[in-house]
């Protein structure tokens, strides 16, 4: 029997993630929801339980019988006693399968503190793996790099989480500088590839920091979102927000440089800017109504997961999605 590993053992650091605290977060997955149970509208077989009427394993209440209701179903206990016909109502199970849209370009080559982005984006993708085939969904994925997409079939197995890690670990390695030397492909590449492979009902985690979540990306995510659910989970390091008062030495990994942010208009004019980039992402997320949470990366990463998708804290992403 597996003992709990402790929470600061699985505190991801560096540059780069490995694959050994990937592995380890599924220790934390049996306290983790990734979400409650909702309607669907696909006619899958599976385990997510849904206010879909129809025969099932689960017996939900007992109702009065309307036409067309099927005679099998009849309580004929309720009817004999009540004198009026009744029907039983099942919830049926579902399957929700979970593709992890996960964003490996260059600018998530990038960190100030504890982790680079790409590795808290790693380690949330791992998480929530585990904690989907804990919950026995199938388990997908896309990895987006600057030239390529790495397509993660669903699987309800270990496996394809393995499999999702090996090959992020191997893509995460290969960045090298936070801005990429001939262009990258945009986020719609990505939501119009994920279009592609996700079966109605699927469940959706786009992780990444957003920098190219914008209006060139609506259309695709109406059309994504008109047959799956999408959430989308922002990660961000607190020195893209706002520049400290002292000055900075920056390196793009091959030349370094000064930053004077002892000027105080450039610190308010780089707030600002950063700002707007960011309402202009929760404004694009309230219009196609989808979830979106924030990451800090200079933060514990289990301790950021516990706050959105612990089993204890179930309506605390509620409380941070943008409607």
């Amino acid at each position: 029997m597996h003992t709990a590993t402790p929470t600061t053992e699985l505190d991801l650091r560096g540059a780069y993630p490995e694959v050994s605290p990937l592995v380890q977060l599924r220790y934390i997955a049996r306290q983790l929801q990734l979400f409650k149970p909702r309607l669907v509208q696909s006619d899958q077989a599976g385990n997510l339980l849904t206010r879909y009427r129809g025969r099932g394993m689960n017996f939900e209440e007992v109702r009065d019988y309307q036409a067309g209701d099927d005679v099998r179903s009849i309580d004929w206990r309720v009817t004999a006693r009540t004198g009026k016909t009744h029907t039983k109502l099942y919830q049926e199970e579902r399957e929700r399968p979970v593709v992890i849209l996960l964003d490996l370009r260059s600018p998530m080559f990038f960190g100030s503190h504890r982790a680079f982005k790409s590795v808290t984006a790693s380690g949330i993708a791992a998480a929530l793996g585990w904690t989907g085939l804990q919950h026995s969904d199938r388990i997908g994925a896309l990895l987006f790099s600057d030239r390529e997409i790495d397509t993660v079939r669903p699987r309800r197995s270990h496996h394809a989480v393995l499999s999702m890690i090996h090959s992020t670990v191997a893509r995460a390695a290969e960045l090298r500088n936070p801005v990429a030397e001939n262009g990258s492909q945009p986020m719609k590449t990505l939501l119009e590839e994920a279009r592609r492979i996700a079966r109605p009902g699927s469940a959706l985690f786009l992780i990444s920091d957003c920098h190219d979540l914008n209006e060139h990306c609506s259309q695709s995510l109406y059309l994504l979102t008109r047959h799956t659910d999408l959430q989308v989970l922002r990660v961000t390091d607190p020195l893209e927000l706002e520049l400290p008062t002292q000055s900075l030495t920056i390196s793009d990994g091959r030349q370094r440089t000064f930053l004077n942010s002892g000027n105080r208009p450039l610190r308010e004019h780089f707030a600002e800017k950063q700002a707007q980039a960011r309402a202009d992402v929760e404004q694009l997320c309230r219009r196609h109504r989808l979830p979106l949470l924030d990451f800090d990366n200079t933060k514990l990463l289990v301790s950021e997961l516990m706050s959105f998708y612990g089993s204890r804290q179930q309506n605390g992403w509620h409380k941070n999605k943008r409607q």
